[in-house]
């Protein structure tokens, strides 16, 4: 039987969740909306890039998981919403992959931030059910490795760029806002990179534009110290998304082939490669997970690493403000 799978939140990334795991044999069975008076309009987005769905659409996250009993849940919901909706889903007994960040609750909740993070992923735990978050950059780093070991790039590096940009939207576009929503992907390239390293936030300079902010920070790993550029923004123009190490720099670009499927363009000078869209690959992870096959692209305990240098980061930007 294939996996039963409900998504909350389906009006952004939460309708590509569901195309990629009806891509992989799931069954999307349904679908949370905030209000009883926007289902007929997610419904339509879902079915714009999931044509196939003929699941239900629900306002009540318990009339959900007790009429469609599914097996696993996207949490796509807000970000302040996500620790209410994983635990009651955790509570159900249903497998959980949440969007990042795992929890957000503002500047002046930064403590209980990180609490209710905690939570989630000891639930899970208790319960026995798979807990991932997706961050699906991490699974850029494997190829990452290759590239570097073909160029000759062995060891540590003495620096590394991240940039990760994103298209205008009505919201998170500056500031903290703009950094807690994008900053967690290159995060989490970081932490993937250098499991054991650590990130010194109180050595960290801010740069911050219109609609960007950039971090500039030192970077332990043992006694190795590595200068960490890391630049978040949202504009129209053409969008970089992107890695360098000591100058050798690799992109990631949208690139969909003949049969339609999206995927990603790694490019450097001289080269590319096109691999899985990392999205696709984190929920294949996640579903592999659960069937006893694979562990999550990031589990409960990357998903806290990663939270924990989120709260910090903004502790930081906070105090350099003042």
């Amino acid at each position: 039987m294939p996996l039963r799978v409900a998504i909350i939140g389906v009006r952004g990334v939460g309708k590509f969740h569901a195309q990629w795991y009806a891509q992989m044999g799931c069954e999307v069975v349904a679908f949370l909306s905030s209000r009883p008076d926007t289902l007929a309009q997610n419904e339509a987005t879902l079915k714009s890039v999931l044509p196939e769905f003929c699941g239900l659409g629900y306002a009540d996250l318990q009339e959900m998981l007790e009429t469609e009993q599914p097996d696993a849940v996207s949490v796509c919901s807000p970000h302040a919403f996500h620790a209410d909706h994983c635990l009651e889903v955790l509570a159900y007994g249903a497998h959980v992959l949440c969007e990042k960040p795992l929890v957000w609750l503002g500047t002046d909740r930064l403590e209980e931030t990180l609490t209710q993070s905690g939570a989630v992923v000891k639930a899970a735990s208790q319960k026995g059910m798979v807990f991932a978050l997706n961050t699906q950059y991490m699974a850029a780093v494997p190829h990452l490795s290759e590239f570097w070991d073909a160029q000759g790039l062995q060891g540590l590096p003495s620096h590394l760029s991240l940039t990760m940009e994103a298209k205008v939207r009505d919201r998170d576009i500056s500031g903290v806002d703009l950094w807690v929503d994008l900053a967690p992907h290159p995060l989490s390239v970081l932490s993937a990179l250098f499991p054991d390293g650590m990130p010194l936030w109180e050595e960290a300079a801010f740069d911050e534009g219109a609609d960007s902010l950039t971090a500039h920070f030192p970077f332990h790993v043992g006694a190795h110290r590595i200068s960490v550029t890391l630049r978040v923004r949202r504009h129209a123009g053409v969008l970089e998304r992107s890695v360098e190490r000591d100058g050798f720099k690799v992109w990631f670009e949208p690139w969909v082939g003949d049969d339609g499927i999206y995927r990603i363009r790694m490019k450097w000078k001289g080269g590319e490669r096109v691999v899985e869209d990392f999205m696709q690959v984190s929920v294949r992870r996640f579903v592999q997970t659960i069937l006893g096959n694979a562990t999550p692209l990031c589990d409960g305990a990357r998903a806290m690493r990663q939270m924990e240098w989120l709260v910090a980061s903004v502790q930081q930007y906070l105090a350099k403000r003042r």
